[in-house]
C-alpha cells in the first residue's frame, strides 16, 4: 500500500516521492521502514540527534511500521539511544488501538514503548465513547499503563460524572483494568469499587453482569426493611450466534433465585430463539421453578415451527411475591404449533396451555389440528368456449381439537368444580358453479366429566355427601353429531344488493353414559329449511368541516329469514330432543352495521389535480414531443379516507313460530342479549363495547313471563390518547402546529411503549423471567418529545340483572409525561369503583443524567 501510495504522488515528499529509487529501496525485503515528514531539519552529526521541526499550521511526523508520533512544535530523535522526543502537544498512535494526546512524549523506537505526561486517549465499548486522562509511564502498541487517571463518557466539558483510579491498563482494542475506582457526580464522591474490570472489544463481549441495588439496600431505614441484592452473574458471549447469561438474585428473609438464560439466531438456518429459566430457594426450605422459552425455526419456505412456554410450579408463590399487577393477573400462556403449505392444501397442528392464577385451573389444547385443500377447479376451459358446467370449484377443508379442563377438586365431588373433557371434529366441503353454491358438513362433539363417583349415578348430589366419599370412580361422556347439506344462489340486484336463497337438510344424533335409552347413537328427525338473505349498502352524503373534503355515512343491513316446517318424532326422540329442536321453524334474523366516513382535503398548493384537465393524451403526440413522466397522463389524486365513528351491532332474531307455541310476542325473541361495539381512528386502540339484557324472564305458575326491560349488563371501554392524536390534531391543539395545518400533515402517532414492561430476564418485579429480545432486534426507543404526553385508558363494568347480585366497575390507566427535556413520570393505576378504592399504584420517575439514567 505504502509503495503504491509513493507511485502515486500521495506519500510523504508530494510529488517527488515517486522517485522510482526511492520506491526500489522500499520496496526491498528485509529492512524496516521510518518515514519522517516535517517542515525542515536539523542533524548533529557528532551526537547523531535528528531534529524535525514541524511547518507552519501543520504537525512534525515520524511513522514506523504502523506506528507514529506527532508534535506541533518538533520532533528529537537519538540514533544512539533510538528515542524520541517531543516538544509541544503531541500524538501517538499505535497499530492497534486508539491514539493517545499529550503534553510531551518520550518513546522508544527499539522497544516500540514510550512514556507521556499529561496524556489523552478515548475508547469505544457498549455505544460510549470512553474520555481517559492522566499521566502514562508506559504506552506501547498493544497496551498502556496510566497512573493517576480519571475516566469518564460525559463528552461535556464540565462531565457530569467521572470515575479515577490510582493505576489503570488498557490492553489495546481487548480490555481495561483499574484499581482502586472513586465514581464521582461533579466534585463529590459517591462509591468507591476496589477495581473495574471492562471489555474493549466491539460488539458483544463477556464479562460481569452490573449488580443492582438501591441505597436502602446499604443502610436500612428501618429493621422491618428486607434487603435485595440481585443481577449478580456472568453473562458469556459463546459466539455471534449465541450467548448465555447467569445472574443471582437475593431477597433478605424471603428467597435465593438463580436466573439461567440461553439465547441464540442462526440467521442461514432461519432459526431463533431462547430459554430462561428461575429456581428460588425459599426461606422456608422449599423450592420453586418458573421457565419461559420461544423458538421459532422455519424449516423451508413452506414449513414453520413455532413454540412459545411460560411454567410455574406454584401459582401462590407468584401471588405473593410478584410486584407486577399485570402478572398476577394474566393467565400463563404456552403454546406450540407446526404449520405446513403443499401444493394441494395446507396443514397446521398445535397445542395450547393457559394457566390462570385467580382461580388455579388450568386449560389444555392438545391437539389441535386442522387441514385445508386448496380450491380445485374441476372442467377447467376459457370462458368464451365454457359451457355451464365448466370451471367449477371445489374446496375442503377439516378440524380436531381436545381440550380439557383442570382445576382444584374440593372433598366433596360437584359437577360444577369438575374437570372437563371435549373433543371436537368436523369436516367441510363446498362446490360451487359461477354464483351456485353446494355446501356439506360433519361435526362430531364429545364432551366428558372426568372422575365422577359410580354412587353420584345413583344416588342424588343433594343426599349426603358421606355416601359417596371413596366411591370408585369414572368417565361419564355425552356425543353429538350434527349434519348439514344445503345449497345456494347468490343473485345481485342493483349495485351492491344482493339476495341469496338456500335450501338446506340437516340431523343431528345423540348419546350419553347417563341415559339408558341413549347408550348408542340416537338420530334425531332430519330437517328440511328453506331461506334466504337479503343485503345492501345505502349511501349518505354530507359537506364537509374542518379539514374534510366531504362526509359519508355508511348503512350495511343483512336480513336473513329461514323456515322449517313440522317433524314427525317418535316417543323416544321427544324423550331424547327438546321440543324446540323437533318443532317447526319461522324465524327472521337482523344484523345492522353503520360507518361514517369522511375524506381529507388535499394539501394547499397541490396541483395535480388543476392541471389535470391540461394534460394531453400522448397518443395523439409525436416521438419529438412525447411528455415527461411527470407531465403524463396521471390519475387525479384520491384524499385520505379515515373512520369517524364505526358502529356494529349484534344480530337479532325473532322466531314466529316460538311466539305462538307461547302466546306472547316477546317469546318470540332468540335474541335476549343485544352488543354493541363502536371504534374510531381518531382514538388510537379505540374499542367499546356495550352490552344490554333486552328481556326479564320469570317464570309464574310454571308459565314464562317476559317483560321488555332494557338493561346495562355489561360495559368495556379502552382507548390510547396522546399530545400527538389525531383528535387533537383535527381540533387544532396540536403543539407547535402552523396555523390552518390540516390533520393529514402531521406525522403519524408513534407506537406507544410500555414503562412498565419487564426490563429483562432477571427483571425484579416479575416472578416468571421474560424472554430476552433477539439477538439481532434493538431496544425500543422510550423518550419521546419534550411536553408530550401519553394515557393508555380502559374501563369495565359488569352489572348482572337482580337486586342481590353485586356489580363491578373497574378503571384502569397509564399516564406518561415528559414535562422536560431530562424528566419523565409514568403512572400506572386500578381502581375499583364499587369498593371506592385503587387495587394498586406503579409509579416510575426517571431523570436523564446524560450518561446515567436515574
Amino acid at each position: 500500500m505504502r509503495i503504491a501510495e509513493i507511485e502515486a504522488g500521495r506519500g510523504f515528499g508530494g510529488a517527488a516521492s515517486a522517485d522510482s529509487v526511492v520506491a526500489e529501496l522500499m520496496a526491498m525485503p528485509g529492512f524496516t521502514l521510518t518515514e519522517y515528514d516535517g517542515g525542515s531539519a536539523t542533524f548533529e552529526a557528532a551526537e547523531r540527534i535528528l531534529t524535525l521541526i514541524a511547518p507552519d499550521g501543520a504537525r512534525a511526523r515520524v511513522s514506523s511500521e504502523g506506528m507514529s508520533v506527532e508534535a506541533d512544535s518538533s520532533i528529537l530523535y537519538n540514533e544512539e539511544t533510538g528515542r524520541l522526543q517531543t516538544v509541544g502537544q503531541s500524538t501517538f498512535t499505535p497499530d492497534i488501538g486508539d491514539p493517545i494526546e499529550s503534553a510531551s512524549l518520550v518513546f522508544d523506537i527499539s522497544e516500540e514503548r514510550g512514556s507521556a505526561f499529561g496524556a489523552q486517549t478515548s475508547y469505544s465499548e457498549g455505544g460510549a465513547n470512553w474520555l481517559v486522562t492522566g499521566d502514562m509511564p508506559f504506552a506501547a502498541a498493544d497496551s498502556s499503563f496510566m497512573s493517576h487517571a480519571r475516566f469518564t463518557s460525559c463528552d461535556l466539558e464540565e462531565p457530569h460524572y467521572h470515575f479515577e483510579t490510582d493505576e489503570i491498563k488498557i490492553v489495546g482494542g481487548k480490555v481495561l483494568v483499574a484499581r482502586p475506582v472513586r465514581l464521582y457526580f461533579a466534585d463529590v464522591p459517591v462509591a468507591w469499587l476496589p477495581f473495574v474490570a471492562q471489555s474493549l472489544s466491539q460488539g458483544r463481549s463477556s464479562g460481569l453482569l452490573t449488580p443492582r441495588f438501591s441505597v436502602n439496600d446499604i443502610v436500612r431505614t428501618s429493621g422491618r426493611y428486607r434487603r435485595r441484592v440481585s443481577n449478580l452473574g456472568f453473562y458469556w458471549a459463546m459466539s455471534d450466534y449465541s450467548d448465555v447469561l447467569m445472574a443471582v438474585d437475593w431477597f433478605s428473609q424471603n428467597f435465593l433465585s438463580l436466573t439461567s438464560s440461553l439465547r441464540y439466531s442462526f440467521n442461514r438456518q432461519f432459526l431463533d430463539g431462547d430459554l430462561s429459566f428461575r429456581r428460588y430457594w425459599r426461606a422456608d426450605g422449599s423450592t420453586e421453578l418458573a421457565l419461559d422459552t420461544r423458538h421459532n425455526w422455519d424449516l423451508d419456505e413452506r414449513t414453520k415451527l413455532r413454540m412459545s412456554g411460560r411454567y410455574v410450579s406454584s401459582n401462590d408463590f407468584v401471588r405473593e411475591n410478584s410486584f407486577n399487577p399485570a402478572e398476577v393477573t394474566q393467565s400463563i400462556d404456552s403454546e406450540g404449533g407446526i404449520n405446513r403449505r403443499f401444493n394441494w392444501g395446507t396443514a397446521s397442528m398445535g397445542a395450547n396451555r393457559k394457566q390462570y392464577l385467580s382461580d388455579d385451573r388450568t386449560e389444555w389444547t392438545l391437539p389441535s389440528a386442522n387441514l385445508s385443500l386448496s380450491t380445485i377447479t374441476l372442467f377447467r376451459n376459457a370462458s368464451s368456449n365454457a359451457h355451464f358446467y365448466n370451471n367449477m370449484t371445489w374446496s375442503g377443508s377439516a378440524s380436531f381439537s381436545r381440550r380439557t379442563l383442570n382445576r382444584v377438586q374440593p372433598d366433596v365431588f360437584s359437577f360444577s368444580r369438575a374437570n372437563t373433557e371435549t373433543t371436537a371434529g368436523s369436516v367441510r366441503s363446498t362446490l360451487s358453479l359461477g354464483n351456485l353454491s353446494l355446501a356439506q358438513s360433519v361435526q362430531l362433539r364429545q364432551s366428558g366429566t372426568l372422575g365422577v363417583p359410580d354412587a353420584l349415578l345413583v344416588i342424588r348430589e343433594s343426599e349426603n355427601p358421606t355416601l359417596i366419599t371413596g366411591s370408585p370412580v369414572q368417565d361419564i361422556t355425552d356425543s353429538h353429531l350434527t349434519w348439514q347439506s344445503s345449497v345456494s344462489y347468490q343473485q345481485q340486484l342493483i349495485g351492491s344488493t344482493t339476495i341469496t336463497p338456500r335450501l338446506a337438510i340437516s340431523g343431528n344424533m345423540f348419546r350419553s353414559d347417563t341415559s339408558a335409552v341413549a347408550s348408542a347413537l340416537v338420530s334425531a328427525p332430519s330437517r328440511v329449511s328453506f331461506g334466504g338473505t337479503l343485503k345492501t349498502d345505502i349511501y349518505g352524503f354530507y359537506g364537509g368541516f374542518g379539514g374534510f373534503e366531504a362526509v359519508r355515512h355508511k348503512i350495511s343491513p343483512s336480513l336473513q329469514y329461514e323456515w322449517s316446517p313440522a317433524t314427525s318424532p317418535t316417543q323416544l326422540q321427544q324423550q331424547l330432543f327438546r321440543s324446540r329442536t323437533l318443532q317447526p321453524k319461522n324465524a327472521l334474523s337482523l344484523t345492522l352495521n353503520q360507518t361514517w366516513e369522511a375524506k381529507r382535503r388535499p394539501p394547499e398548493g397541490d396541483s395535480t389535480t388543476a392541471n389535470s384537465s391540461t394534460v394531453l393524451d400522448s397518443l395523439n403526440l409525436t416521438s419529438s414531443v412525447q411528455p415527461t413522466p411527470s407531465d403524463g397522463p396521471t390519475r387525479l389524486q384520491q384524499g385520505q379516507t379515515v373512520s369517524l365513528l364505526a358502529l356494529r351491532t349484534s344480530v337479532l332474531r325473532y322466531d314466529f313460530v316460538e311466539a305462538d307455541s307461547i302466546g306472547t310476542f316477546l317469546a318470540g325473541f332468540e335474541t335476549t342479549r343485544l352488543s354493541n361495539q363502536i371504534s374510531s381512528d381518531f382514538l388510537r386502540g379505540l374499542t367499546i363495547s356495550v352490552d344490554h339484557d333486552l328481556f326479564e324472564d320469570k317464570e309464574v305458575e310454571g308459565q314464562l313471563n317476559r317483560n321488555f326491560a332494557p338493561h346495562l349488563a355489561q360495559v368495556n371501554l379502552g382507548f390510547s390518547l396522546g399530545s400527538n392524536s389525531s383528535i387533537f390534531r383535527w381540533l387544532g391543539f396540536l403543539s407547535g402546529g402552523e396555523e390552518g395545518e390540516s390533520p393529514g400533515t402531521q406525522t403519524e402517532e408513534p407506537d406507544v411503549v410500555d414503562p412498565f414492561e419487564p426490563t429483562g430476564v432477571n427483571d425484579e418485579s416479575s416472578i416468571i423471567p421474560t424472554g430476552r429480545r433477539p439477538l439481532s432486534s434493538a431496544e425500543p426507543a422510550r423518550r419521546g418529545d419534550r411536553g408530550g404526553w401519553n394515557a393508555n385508558l380502559s374501563y369495565s363494568l359488569q352489572r348482572p340483572r337482580g337486586d342481590d347480585v353485586m356489580m363491578s366497575q373497574m378503571l384502569t390507566g397509564t399516564i406518561t409525561l415528559r414535562p422536560t427535556e431530562n424528566w419523565d413520570l409514568s403512572w400506572r393505576t386500578a381502581y375499583d369503583l364499587e369498593r371506592r378504592a385503587f387495587n394498586d399504584h406503579t409509579i416510575r420517575l426517571s431523570r436523564d443524567l446524560h450518561r446515567w439514567e436515574a
